[in-house]
């Protein structure tokens, strides 16, 4: 049952469909001796849970490609026999997770206490009873910030919103498999939220210091968000929108300003530029594009 779970978080959907019904309700496995052969391989190498996963992500059913063809839609349109790669939206913990890394902004220590991220204000205070340490939310500051999503703290009461709407758990009760969904309101979230924001403005900065050519800069800021090449077409476009907004941002100096006032890294005021305001436009894009939060 394991090794299906793992199969599961990885492929969007188990060998067996009923991960947590294995009885005679539950679904018959697509692939019987490949969850056979997975789940002895995994006792025989002492239940080594990174092993397992490793042989999964490296194999060739794993690697191939995500493109959909007509011919996957006629035979298999649920993608059941593994004709082609999972093309899955990444968890809310992860997003937040590939934001912070691509931006540098990603603080990896391992372990210890929850932290408390940017959060709209007045949500625990209008749903407690005034009294208790968790009364007031405070949010934390530092390198607290920048921690990975799975340290977010957690209030059963009031979950964090930014992880709700991307589907996450307020862990009240065990679940077997979260839901995707596709809502307007996670485009909100990716175009407003002060951590998306603020990561486009760190890489942003950090870019325009040791990359001098805009078009490199952009280039840059596309491989590590993407994580490939830019297509001539996509660049045209990119730079075609940075140019836009470089306009705007030179003839309205305090707009560049309100624009790059966002979080608290420390922002060096030689960095208020239109030029890093029109970049950080740029990667806003970027982080906004459904190919950055999709796994494909």
């Amino acid at each position: 049952m394991f090794v299906n779970l793992i199969w599961q978080e990885i492929f969007g959907k188990g060998i067996v469909k009923s991960a947590g019904d294995f009885g005679m309700q539950g679904d018959l496995p697509t692939h019987p001796e490949l969850l056979d052969w997975l789940a002895a391989d995994f006792m025989e190498n002492g239940w080594d849970i990174k092993r397992l996963i490793k042989q999964i992500m490296l194999s060739a059913t794993y690697r191939q490609s995500a493109v959909i063809s007509k011919v996957h839609l006629t035979i298999d349109p649920d993608n059941l026999y593994l004709a082609r790669a999972p093309r899955l939206r990444l968890p809310a913990e992860h997003i937040q997770d590939l934001v912070l890394a691509s931006s540098g902004l990603l603080h990896g220590e391992i372990g210890g206490p929850s932290v408390k991220p940017y959060q709209p204000s007045g949500l625990w205070e209008a749903a407690t009873s005034g009294r208790g340490t968790l009364a007031t939310y405070i949010q934390d500051t530092g390198n607290k910030l920048y921690r990975r999503g799975i340290y977010n703290f957690i209030k059963l009461t009031v979950p964090p919103p930014k992880a709700i709407i991307f589907d996450s758990s307020n862990r009240d009760r065990c679940e077997i498999g979260r839901n995707r969904t596709n809502t307007p309101l996670q485009a909100l979230v990716m175009m407003n939220d002060p951590m998306v924001l603020e990561a486009a403005r760190v890489l942003a900065t950090k870019l325009s210091e040791s990359i001098l050519d805009e078009e490199k800069a952009i280039e840059e800021a596309f491989k590590r968000i993407v994580c490939r090449e830019m297509k001539s077409k996509e660049k045209d476009l990119l730079i075609d929108f940075y140019e836009s907004q470089l306009d705007e941002f030179k003839n309205n100096p305090e707009k560049a300003k309100q624009a790059l006032d966002v979080g608290e890294y420390p922002m060096n005021e030689k960095a208020i530029t239109p030029q890093n305001a029109a970049l950080m436009q740029v990667i806003m894009t970027l982080y906004n594009l459904e190919e950055t939060i999709t796994k494909s």
